[in-house]
């Protein structure tokens, strides 16, 4: 059927379907948790309502709505939901579990000043058998992002929920509110739950540590929101002919050893029934290109995205690109052996490390490993592997003997 313009208003002359509505409307809990989960404010949903009840023939002045009405109802409808959640959780709950928290600036979609932004903290528990990707117990709003605020609210959230006495670890990133010796929100936990808890800290933020370290020794320390090297080879990007990537040349037998088996690695990750989101995906197949092999789903090439300082993984995806496409790009000699050296590093050590990183378990074993592999590179760039003992040793500090004690059983 062709598309006809509808008339002004809302026509009543073709087929209708007769619809009941309660008075007080917004009580609906469909209506109030559609309405949450769009991120529509009260005045929008109080609107949209009003005029889907209008375009019925609805009388407005016989139902209960109005904008504090509809805000009112929506606060209750997540009591309610909370509630719930909280009771089927209780019937479940982990007997050892994880706790981990993050914070954030997010905008106000639903609160009393919307588009403003503020403060957040997303809690979480995570622990076998029913919760081992993790269970939400909230996401607060908090006056900072000081080390005791972090703490205060997630502790309010574990006694509400009732998980005080089940928490046997804390999972955090290593940013100094968190990791502090004195008012770390790590250490004020333990002290809050009064018992000694393992120390988890993120191992894809003291990697991102790392790569920073090997970064600054080869092209100084970036002082701008925004690396320029990224922001160079971003514009230029479109420039490019992507048939031909340079790879590495590796001569040394016991490095072409360690290529071998990290191919097998990155096959083996890429063909998995889950394989790694987006930009890990991208890394792993980035790093089987520079080390001369074929991804499963053939060669891909990304557009490059965000540059700034904060988008780490952009400096690890990049620098590859821009290594394997160093000739149109005219770098001169010193930077291409840079960035030779610097993904020799990438392909052979970083990556799998990055990729295994997650497994808590494996932290100290991985750990000793790596440091392992460092001071054995350090026969073939030794720039670049003291860099990353520097930094590791700074970073030994969650290896206690109760930790080290566990994973030898």
């Amino acid at each position: 059927m062709d598309y006809q313009q509808p008339r002004p208003g809302c026509s009543h002359h073709q087929g209708t379907v007769t619809l009941t509505f309660p008075r007080r409307v917004m009580e609906c809990v469909d209506i109030c948790s559609t309405a949450d989960r769009l991120g529509l404010s009260d005045n929008q949903v109080t609107a949209l309502v009003s005029a889907t009840l209008k375009a019925g023939g609805a009388d407005l002045d016989k139902f209960v709505i109005s904008t504090s009405t509809t805000r009112r109802n929506r606060m209750l409808t997540r009591y309610h939901i909370s509630q719930e959640y909280m009771a089927a959780f209780s019937e479940d709950p982990p007997k050892y579990a994880a706790l981990h928290w993050d914070g954030k600036m997010l905008r106000d979609v639903l609160g009393s000043n919307p588009g403003t932004t503020s403060e957040t903290l997303a809690v979480l528990v995570s622990g076998p058998p029913a919760y081992p990707e993790g269970k939400l117990l909230g996401v607060p709003v908090i006056d900072s992002s000081t080390g005791t605020a972090q703490a205060e609210a997630s502790m309010d959230l574990l006694e509400a929920w009732g998980l005080t006495g089940v928490i046997t670890a804390l999972v955090f990133d290593t940013t100094a509110s968190n990791s502090g010796v004195h008012r770390g929100a790590a250490k004020l936990l333990e002290q809050q739950l009064d018992r000694k808890v393992f120390y988890l800290a993120c191992r894809h933020h003291i990697l991102e540590v790392l790569v920073g370290a090997v970064w600054e020794n080869l092209f100084g320390k970036v002082k701008s929101p925004e690396n320029p090297w990224l922001k160079h080879f971003k514009d230029v990007w479109t420039d490019l002919t992507t048939d031909n990537p340079t790879t590495l040349s590796i001569r040394q037998k016991w490095l072409n050893k360690r290529r071998k088996s990290a191919r097998k690695y990155y096959r083996k990750i890429l063909r998995s029934e889950k394989p790694p989101r987006a930009d890990y995906r991208e890394m792993a197949e980035l790093t089987l290109i520079v080390l001369g092999d074929t991804p499963p789903r053939g060669i891909h090439w990304s557009r490059p995205g965000a540059i700034h300082q904060a988008r780490w993984m952009a400096r690890n995806l990049y620098s590859m690109k821009m290594f394997m496409f160093a000739e149109q790009l005219e770098y001169d000699e010193e930077t291409v052996v840079k960035l030779e050296r610097l993904n020799l590093f990438l392909g052979l050590f970083y990556t799998p490390m990055w990729m295994s990183s997650t497994l808590a378990a494996d932290a100290a074993a991985n750990d000793l490993q790596f440091m392992k592999d460092m001071m054995k590179f350090k026969r073939t760039d030794p720039e670049i592997a003291q860099a990353v003992l520097q930094k590791l040793e700074n970073h030994k500090w969650y290896l206690t003997q109760e930790l080290c004690r566990s994973l030898s059983r």
